[in-house]
């Protein structure tokens, strides 16, 4: 196959890929969902192969799994698994927000003030759990990109793809979470600001168990939270 040929290929497959990462993410696809090759090409309008190569993607990044002589179903997690995600998380993003508020500079705490401003400004009733998300993980995109260190940021954007459905999923459940989140973010922001690493860090690492108590525990989260809030 010529260079240009390949390069079609790679394009379509990533294309598929991130469309059914869509889907999942967007509840099109929910936990347990049989995923079936005939379905995606009726859905998508793409050949067989760069389906499968996407499947295999999400297969390896643990979105999708397959189970022999049955096919392909979406992922859903076991407890064990999401604590192990979330515990890896917490340690790394503690790390990025240790590492930027030592090297952050006047631009980044810019855009961290306007993301703070639009969380503040959102209405919650038409604030859908995709759109948290994608804000919250704007934030924390910011703050990684601040750390300047490329691994940490190449080991947080591998991982975050295979939890990014589960936090839809919890939000979708506790329709007052962005209350918690704004709350927690501006702290992070005021430590950040502060140039005060250790407390970015101790913030951001209970920023990220709060929401492993909350994918766990929904029911209960949000109410012990706010009864925190009114008491400060």
């Amino acid at each position: 196959m010529n260079l240009s040929g390949k390069v079609i290929k790679e394009t379509t497959t990533m294309t598929v890929y991130k469309r059914l990462c869509d889907f999942v993410l967007n509840g099109q696809f929910p936990p347990g969902e049989w995923i079936r090759e005939r379905q995606l090409k009726e859905l998508l309008g793409v050949s067989s192969t760069p389906i499968r190569e996407a499947l295999r993607m999400l297969v390896q990044e643990r979105i999708l799994e397959s189970i022999p002589h049955h096919g392909v179903r979406v992922k859903d997690l076991s407890v064990k698994e999401i604590e192990d995600y979330y515990q890896l998380r917490a340690e790394l993003e503690g790390l990025a927000a240790e590492l930027a508020a030592e090297r952050g500079n006047i631009l980044f705490f810019e855009k961290m003030e306007i993301i703070i401003n639009k969380e503040r400004e959102k209405d919650e009733a038409t604030y859908f759990a995709s759109e948290r998300v994608e804000s919250n993980n704007e934030f924390h995109d910011l703050i990684v990109e601040a750390s300047d260190n490329q691994a940490l940021k190449n080991m947080l954007t591998h991982l975050r793809t295979g939890i990014n459905w589960i936090q839809i999923r919890a939000w979708n459940l506790n329709k007052d979470r962005h209350f918690t989140t704004h709350n927690q973010h501006q702290k992070i922001l005021e430590a950040l600001m502060a140039r005060d690493g250790k407390v970015a860090r101790s913030r951001m690492v209970e920023h990220i168990w709060d929401s492993v108590h909350l994918i766990l525990h929904p029911s209960n989260t949000e109410k012990e939270t706010k009864a925190v809030e009114l008491l400060r």
